[in-house]
């Protein structure tokens, strides 16, 4: 069993609910892609130093039964693939085939097989598709059932699935240095260009200011010059009261690492 702490804050930064602090998100058409390039990129973000805590929503833990038509047995036979389906449909599916109507309520007939036939994928091999014809055709003469890991649940993000791998950072470690680890591990396992990558909520909103920080630094400093410049009615002034902002953020930097603070 893992346990994981996470802070709750009063204002929270973005929709996704994970186990950990930050979240990395992996989107993709191609879903079986999707699910395979996720689990690699997770194992290796977990061997990055500094990163603690490192999970995902995709959990692998169900079983899926796939059947595979053998369509030219199955045109032999006289059936179609649309039959396969309805067969499929009325055994498993909850086909609606009927309702009953009393003085006092109305009560709808659902066609499915058994609940003791549902508990073993063996109960597929007992089915028979009827063809055209009106004959009875076994599935397993035109189909074979594969079993296969499938997601407990798929989440999306838009219209896509999506993968969130989260972590959480150790001591000393910032979030800078985790996103450039995490960017250079996508890149090492190669990730194919259909499989779309970024971060969400507090790390999203930290390299995207990030990717504007000389603008809002310009933008500060022009605004400090025009407000200094009203109350001293000079254009001169203001630039030798920004002057000494270089040295004043040395000193605040020395001071800082001196007494062993970030």
């Amino acid at each position: 069993m893992k346990s994981y702490i996470q802070l709750v804050q009063n204002i929270q930064i973005g929709p996704r609910v994970s186990t950990a602090q930050y979240q990395y998100t992996l989107q993709g058409i191609d879903q079986a892609e999707l699910f395979a390039i996720a689990p690699k990129l997770q194992e290796r973000i977990r061997q990055l130093p500094g990163l603690l805590d490192v999970n995902s929503d995709l959990q692998l833990g169900s079983r899926q039964a796939s059947i595979d038509i053998d369509r030219d047995a199955a045109a032999r036979l006289g059936v179609t693939v649309e039959q396969v389906r309805s067969t499929l449909y009325s055994a498993f599916g909850g086909r609606e085939v009927s309702t009953i109507f009393t003085p006092s309520n109305d009560y709808r007939v659902i066609l499915e097989v058994a609940p003791k036939d549902k508990e073993d994928p063996s109960a597929l091999s007992r089915l028979h598709v009827r063809t055209h014809t009106g004959t009875l055709v076994p599935l397993d003469a035109i189909a074979r059932v594969r079993l296969e890991a499938a997601p407990l649940s798929i989440s999306h993000q838009g219209q896509l699935p999506a993968v969130t791998i989260s972590f959480n950072l150790a001591p000393g470690t910032s979030l800078g240095q985790a996103v450039q680890a995490i960017e250079q591990a996508q890149r090492d396992i190669g990730m194919p260009a259909s499989i779309l990558a970024g971060f969400q909520g507090t790390a999203e909103v930290f390299q995207s200011s990030m990717g504007n920080q000389l603008v809002l630094i310009i933008a500060a400093l022009v605004t400090i010059y025009i407000v200094l410049g009203i109350l001293y009615e000079s254009f001169v002034h203001p630039l030798t009261i920004l002057s000494g902002l270089p040295s004043a953020g040395i000193g605040a930097l020395l001071t800082l690492m001196a007494f062993g603070r970030t």
